[in-house]
């Protein structure tokens, strides 16, 4: 089977960003399936932005990297034009590409799904299409976007992608009713396959003193936040718990990443003279290992938006698969499985009290901190292996192509 996969922010393992397209796609080239890939390329996805070279050849992936260059630096403006001129070159990209069965497309941004159903209607092949962030229930309902007629416009736009698809996969239980609710009378499968953990790159053996040492976060208790900073993350909150905590003087906050908001959260921590929380730049994929293992706890921050509860961000599984006991300041479908498996707390949502007593919960019993430790990789392994995830995921696409077959 030949699956054409759309992604505008794919990244390569040598990237600063999620790699969830690559891991997928490598395993379906090792079960024995041809896997060409079209995406941009952005400052975090790992490839030379000086070259002009187009072709790439990665794990047996055939790769097409258009020069749509990306960067959360961007203007909205800019982003707009963005995803436009992606929308253009991809298509025109995937009428290149020969003999393809299924069409495999993942959103962010939402019109991704324009070149799927443009290329499903020229080379008549059916496309499963990957919601990973349901758009443009957030933007709307975090009042990003406002005019009537552009929210009238996107909802339009989603129910068309839906209809036209064979089948749906969706990142978290919350996202699948939330498709459910578009779809309405409309008979779509619709998979939930969230992230998953690599359980070979993040583990619990991997030693992080040395990092420890490099960081200079000896005898201390570190809780790391690692991704992006932007607006939906809102990690002003940590500073803020930070505040809260400094009586404790071996507390010690880290925001890793880039973003919009990095360099105000810097001016911040700097304009408050806090000495127990620290904003550094982002590290490669590959080297991410080492700075999870040489943390305490781990972190996942959203900003006070219901919406994005139902998020399944590629931290969250990292850090289980390297053992480390989670801290987030949400409810929802995480919440309930960490505290269900004892591996971590969540918290109602945006609660910096909660959040804080939580936090010197985890601190002060560090007996329990082991146990947290333990429970989160086995969960890791039990349900959320990427082997596991990619073969859901390919049962669709080869259910949806061989439905193609039998109705040829």
């Amino acid at each position: 089977m030949h699956i054409l996969y759309l992604h505008q922010h794919f990244a390569l393992p040598e990237g600063s960003t999620g790699t969830r397209s690559y891991e997928l796609a490598r395993r379906w080239v090792k079960a024995g399936h041809r896997v060409t890939l079209v995406c941009g390329k952005s400052d975090q996805s790992g490839f030379d932005l000086t070259e002009n070279k187009r072709h790439y050849q990665a794990a047996g992936i055939d790769i097409v990297a258009l020069n749509t260059k990306y960067s959360n630096s961007l203007s909205f403006l800019s982003r707009v034009f963005s995803f436009f001129q992606f929308i253009l070159l991809s298509f025109w990209a995937g009428l290149c590409v020969k003999n393809a069965d299924v069409i495999y497309a993942t959103s962010t941004p939402l019109t991704i799904g324009i070149p799927a159903m443009l290329l499903k209607w020229f080379k008549r092949v059916p496309f499963v299409f990957e919601v990973r962030d349901q758009w443009p229930r957030i933007p709307i309902e975090m009042g990003i976007i406002r005019n009537p007629l552009l929210k009238s416009l996107l909802r339009w736009l989603e129910r068309c992608i839906y209809k036209s698809s064979a089948g749906i996969v969706a990142l978290s239980p919350g996202m699948a009713d939330g498709i459910r609710q578009v779809l309405r009378d409309m008979s779509r499968e619709v998979v939930i396959a969230p992230n998953s953990s690599d359980l070979s790159l993040f583990r619990p053996d991997i030693d992080g003193i040395a990092t420890r040492q490099e960081m200079g976060w000896q005898n201390k208790f570190v809780v790391l936040h690692f991704g992006a900073m932007g607006k939906v993350n809102s990690l002003g909150f940590l500073i803020d718990v930070s505040q809260r905590v400094s009586e404790y003087q071996d507390i010690h906050i880290v925001l890793l990443g880039e973003g919009r908001e990095r360099q105000n959260l810097s001016n911040r921590v700097s304009e408050l003279n806090l000495q127990n929380i620290e904003v550094r730049g982002p590290v490669r994929k590959n080297e991410l290992p080492e700075v999870v293992a040489a943390c305490d706890v781990s972190t996942v921050i959203i900003g006070d938006y219901p919406v994005i509860q139902d998020n399944s961000s590629n931290k969250f599984f990292d850090s289980l698969s390297a053992g480390k006991p989670i801290l987030i300041n949400y409810s929802g479908w995480q919440r309930e499985l960490i505290e269900t498996n004892r591996c971590g707390y969540g918290c109602k949502l945006f609660d910096v009290d909660e959040y804080t007593e939580k936090l010197i919960q985890m601190y002060a019993d560090r007996e329990n901190l082991q146990k947290m430790r333990e429970n989160a990789r086995t969960l890791a392994e039990t349900e959320f292996d990427r082997d596991l995830i990619s073969n859901r995921i390919l049962t669709l696409i080869d259910k949806v192509n061989s439905s193609r077959h039998s109705k040829a």
